[in-house]
């Protein structure tokens, strides 16, 4: 086992960066170094890559071209709505927007935007990625059982999943029968490493819990939804109590922010972002106090985002209260604060959660904004909001009803009803579903 994760790091991936023309093994031994700094070093390097990103974005990009002071307070934020309509004009002049890498929001906030990315920083934030898996023990080249949406395996990720010995399985529209496969197919490895939505991998814990199937888990990786309590209650029911559990927090944009460790708190990863929380008028709250979430990136120059409103809450930890013992120097968050991920339910026992609609409906970008609503097994409907920019063809919405009719085996009655608005939460963010099933 060890020589296969050897010969992977050592000759496998050094060749790939070689081939794919990436720094891959670069930045993950970069993020180890800074894992060793103090938190006097670790915020000098933060600082001077927030005025590096400061002074880049006023000179080189247009949409930020009558700022006049690198202050952060003097940057307007930026919501989905800014980031949808503005798109180009937030690339840097000093980038071809035709060599960049596009990629679409997850959308789960029902609001659907995309951002820029050099070829380059997509290899920094799989090493980010891959470097948090490490904080639970995970090595390159365990097995490895992953939930995603990206369905399409191309060449790349068929060669990533054969060499990352990852077992890739849908995250969404999973049947009990599904899940029950799933457990069978990885019941032989030995220390497993699962990593995914919390909601899905919930769903396969009571599936295991069902069928008396307990894998050989060494480890759970959360990312993409929240981890409630009662997740990880389940989770330990199943898998047991020596399984490690670490909980991320990013978004799609191409912010990875913070991740769990050794504590009950998030490290803030401040060499790559800076993150304010922020009152209803925008002004800063004190640490210990909830607000808005507004991240700054430190890293992508090709399309900086700053002061990005996510429509996030969360509170920072006072400083007062930092465990004087602790594996990392980095700042901390002290609580991600997030409504629970509704779920539409089936009569045939499947299960949707936010994913499995992001998942369909991120490819039409006609759609603005949707919501689910469900009033009873048998029907959802889908209220939409048309971007009034685009020419919106409603056969869009045909497509749609059969690719979710094919995740559902055709078990919902779907009805759209287009509208002009869509009301957000009380915590001012969109909620994608509503269900009122008791």
């Amino acid at each position: 086992m060890r020589f296969y994760n050897w010969l992977l790091n050592s000759v496998v991936l050094p060749i790939g960066d070689t081939v794919l023309g990436g720094n891959y093994l670069k930045y993950i031994k970069q993020w180890q170094d800074f894992d060793q700094k103090n938190e006097v070093e670790l915020e000098i390097i933060q600082q001077n890559r927030l005025k590096s990103m400061l002074d880049h974005a006023i000179k080189n990009v247009p949409y930020y071209d009558k700022i006049t002071e690198s202050d952060l307070k003097s940057f307007p934020i930026l919501t989905k709505s800014n980031l949808r309509h503005h798109a180009q004009d937030l690339v840097s002049k000093t980038h071809q927007i035709s060599k960049l890498d596009k990629h679409h929001s997850s959308g789960s906030s029902g609001i659907q935007s995309f951002t820029y990315m050099t070829h380059d920083h997509k290899f920094f934030l799989r090493a980010l990625q891959t470097h948090w898996w490490t904080w639970s023990g995970y090595h390159i080249g365990d097995p490895l059982l992953q939930f995603g949406i990206s369905q399409q395996r191309n060449f790349v990720k068929r060669l990533k999943d054969l060499f990352y010995r990852c077992t890739y399985v849908k995250a969404f529209g999973l049947s009990e029968e599904e899940l029950k496969e799933t457990l069978v197919k990885v019941s032989n490895k030995k220390n497993l490493v699962v990593a995914g939505y919390p909601s899905v991998i919930n769903q396969l814990a009571i599936s295991s819990l069902r069928e008396n199937i307990q894998p050989n888990l060494k480890s759970i990786i959360c990312f993409g939804d929240k981890l409630f309590d009662h997740y990880q209650e389940t989770m330990v029911s199943a898998f047991g109590k020596s399984v490690k559990i670490v909980d991320t927090y990013g978004c799609a944009e191409g912010l990875l922010m913070a991740c769990k460790q050794d504590l009950e708190y998030y490290y803030i990863m401040s060499p790559h972002v800076f993150i304010e929380i922020v009152d209803d008028n925008g002004a800063p709250v004190e640490d210990g106090k909830m607000g808005h979430v507004l991240v700054t990136s430190l890293t992508n120059k090709a399309m900086p985002l700053i002061r990005y409103q996510l429509g996030d809450l969360a509170i920072k930890l006072p400083k007062e209260l930092y465990p004087k013992h602790r594996l990392k120097q980095y700042p901390l968050l002290q609580k991600v604060v997030g409504r629970e991920t509704d779920i539409v339910k089936t009569t045939k026992g499947i299960t949707l959660n936010v994913h499995s609609f992001t998942g369909v409906l991120e490819y039409f970008q006609d759609i603005k904004q949707y919501k689910i609503i469900q009033n009873n097994l048998n029907n959802i409907i889908i209220e939409y909001i048309v971007d009034e920019a685009s020419r919106f063809n409603p056969s869009v919405l045909e497509t749609i009803k059969h690719k979710l009719n094919t995740l559902t085996h055709h078990s919902l009655e779907i009805t759209f009803r287009k509208v002009q608005v869509i009301k957000p939460t009380k915590s001012g963010k969109p909620q994608i579903i509503e269900s009122n099933i008791v």
